[in-house]
């Protein structure tokens, strides 16, 4: 554990991180982007073969104790483009977290640290995420290859056999990925839209397929694929082939023929299955059928709870005073029109802000008021248009949904009571 005299943990920690080459999410389009190495693992993780070998498949890569592998994703500062900033419209530029001293120089030059990386009032250090989605290991949601991944309907590996039989429900995958220890909790939105947009910045950065297995030189499907056709395949590469899980069209966990065309770096070593398979649960944006609310940076995810009554739920109105800040009736492309947009545009897509809501928003996923019409840098990705009360985020999209899923899809339309058998979960980790 690093130590400095006279700083608190996290300054310590800080400082600890920015002068080592651990924790460096890497440079977009090369080998090793995307993920990296944890600066400290806790109990119960321990390295793989390979861990810290930038080359090997399992970069980046470490396993808990009841099998599950999960990638450490390292913090970092991101630049959106606005065409008068240094960078063309919608160009997406990453750095580490040592590449400035503190968050304000970063700031000042217009970089802004990603949402995700707030937890708890503190700044992370990164986050582990489920490299699989969660399927059924003896009661435990475990992140394990060819697992058949979880759903919130009864007729699907219901969340419901696991350990404490969580509700076959949005709000039971809290519950499910509790089974793996108490610091555990759902992938958030905020996570979720920070590997969209490595992806992103991959995708701009990279030239070939050697560090980017979906690569497309003309554009036209430069990003991560996935089991969305419903024929166990890709709608944009019919080159891609899944194992089925049994039910339906669904795919095995990490079952595709080229694994790393399923990665959010399009190697090995990435996060896989963001595109298709199954939808997430992502909490981090709700509403009261009123206004759209956003998580604040205070909230300590592993500490929410699955209900509509407490200060800790992450529903209901006691829950949203506690835990959320109001961005109002319409934000940005969020207008609750009911109705299906798609993701991206010639005009900029996502806020450049480095504070405040437009910040928060940014990192969320949530386009500006211009930045839908679809767009193949973003999939043409659906984004479902809704405000629906006690508001259950999902994302990614599910084997049915072809074109609209991605790695940016958002579907704001359901509830926390909501079940369905296209609709799973992954966990994720702070230290």
């Amino acid at each position: 554990m690093p130590k400095s005299s006279g700083l608190t943990r996290a300054q310590a920690d800080l400082r600890y991180i920015q002068r080592t080459e651990i924790n460096n999410i890497g440079i977009p389009g090369s080998q090793g982007f995307g993920v990296g190495i944890c600066p400290w693992p806790p109990n119960g993780f321990s390295l793989m073969t390979g861990t810290t070998d930038i080359t090997s498949n399992n970069y980046g890569n470490y396993q808990y104790s009841d099998g599950s592998i999960m990638c450490w994703i390292p913090a970092f500062y991101y630049k959106i483009g606005t065409g008068s900033n240094g960078l063309s419209i919608n160009a997406v530029d990453i750095k580490r977290v040592n590449a400035y001293s503190d968050l304000a120089t970063a700031n000042a030059n217009g970089y802004a640290l990603h949402r995700a990386f707030y937890n708890d009032g503190l700044v992370q250090s990164g986050v582990f995420v489920d490299k699989y989605l969660c399927s059924n290991n003896g009661g435990i949601a475990s992140s394990i290859k060819l697992g058949l991944p979880l759903s919130s309907a009864v007729a699907h590996n219901p969340f419901s056999g696991l350990t404490g039989a969580p509700a076959n429900a949005y709000y039971g995958a809290i519950a499910a990925v509790k089974t793996r220890g108490s610091r555990f909790f759902v992938n958030n939105r905020f996570i979720g839209a920070a590997l969209a947009l490595l992806s992103l910045a991959h995708a701009q950065a990279s030239t070939s397929t050697t560090y980017c297995a979906w690569y497309d030189a003309g554009g036209v499907t430069n990003y991560p694929k996935g089991c969305n056709n419903n024929a166990l395949g890709d709608v944009n590469d019919n080159t891609l082939t899944f194992v089925p899980d049994g039910y339906s069209n669904c795919a095995k966990t990490g079952s595709a023929n080229v694994l790393a065309k399923t990665t959010h770096n399009g190697q090995n070593c990435g996060v896989v299955d963001l595109n298709g398979t199954l939808w997430e649960i992502q909490p981090g944006i709700t509403s009261d059928g009123t206004n759209y609310y956003l998580l604040k940076t205070s909230v300590d995810m592993a500490s929410v709870t699955i209900g509509n009554t407490l200060a800790t739920d992450l529903w209901g109105a006691t829950g949203i005073a506690a835990l959320y800040d109001n961005i109002g009736a319409t934000y940005g492309a969020l207008t609750a029109s009911s109705t299906l947009k798609y993701f991206g545009a010639a005009t900029q897509v996502l806020s450049e802000a480095v504070s405040g809501n437009a910040w928060a928003a940014a990192g969320a996923g949530i386009p500006l008021a211009g930045g839908v019409g679809g767009t193949n840098a973003y999939g043409s990705d659906g984004l479902w248009d809704y405000r629906p009360n006690e508001l259950c985020p999902r994302a990614g999209g599910y084997w049915y949904d072809g074109a609209t899923a991605g790695v940016w899809a958002l579907d704001l339309a359901n509830a926390r009571s909501t079940s369905y058998i296209g609709v799973g979960c992954r966990a994720a980790f702070f230290l």
